[in-house]
């Protein structure tokens, strides 16, 4: 078998680090970033504990570039994109969002970013570098949920008032709630989301 040439050789890296950061997220949004351990990421990826620390010096770096590459190449506005086009009125855009956001599916690496910035949220003692992440990346979720939102004031779906203020009351519940209880959404999901939105809906 002839040897890797150099391109090959970089190729393989890359997925590699990848296959260590799709591991990485699972982890951080099953556990926690606190709870997360680098075994817990090595047995995820099915890799060796020295050769995750071949790639990231440090649990904070896996957590850094695991969210920024979790959020490049556009893959959040895909998912509003794709809500957007489906032709669901406000209120059940966002129920799909947030059984979206707490469910497995073929997108979980989206899903499993914006878990982690529930736990994140309410985090205490971030680096610098990440808090920063947290809240431009949060930003992202604020900018296009927020629309959906006015749309909602606007068909009579969704309860009167400062519509970013209610979106935030809405983030926080959730952020609350995965950083307390993450199992809380393992089952009867479809129900959940059904008594969440009814804190911002017209009953």
């Amino acid at each position: 078998m002839a040897p890797l040439n150099e391109e090959q050789l970089d190729q393989k890296k890359r997925e590699r680090k990848e296959q260590i950061m799709r591991a990485a997220l699972k982890v951080f949004a099953d556990n926690g970033v606190k709870l997360t351990k680098i075994s817990m990421i090595a047995k995820e990826a099915k890799v060796s504990h020295g050769l995750v620390y071949h790639y990231f010096d440090s649990k904070d770096e896996i957590l850094y570039e695991s969210i920024e590459w979790g959020t490049e190449e556009n893959r959040v506005a895909q998912v509003f994109n794709d809500l957007n086009e489906s032709g669901k009125s406000p209120l059940e855009k966002i129920k799909a969002f947030t059984q979206f956001a707490f469910s497995e599916s073929d997108r979980w690496v989206t899903q499993s970013v914006f878990r982690i910035m529930q736990h994140l949220t309410v985090a205490d003692g971030l680096p610098a570098h990440i808090s920063e992440l947290v809240n431009n990346t949060g930003q992202l979720y604020i900018e296009a949920l927020y629309p959906i939102f006015l749309e909602g004031q606007k068909s009579g779906e969704i309860i009167q008032g400062d519509a970013e203020e209610l979106l935030g009351v809405y983030l926080t519940v959730l952020s609350g709630i995965m950083a307390d209880d993450p199992s809380f959404w393992k089952e009867n999901t479809e129900w959940k989301v059904e008594i969440l939105s009814r804190m911002i809906s017209v009953r």
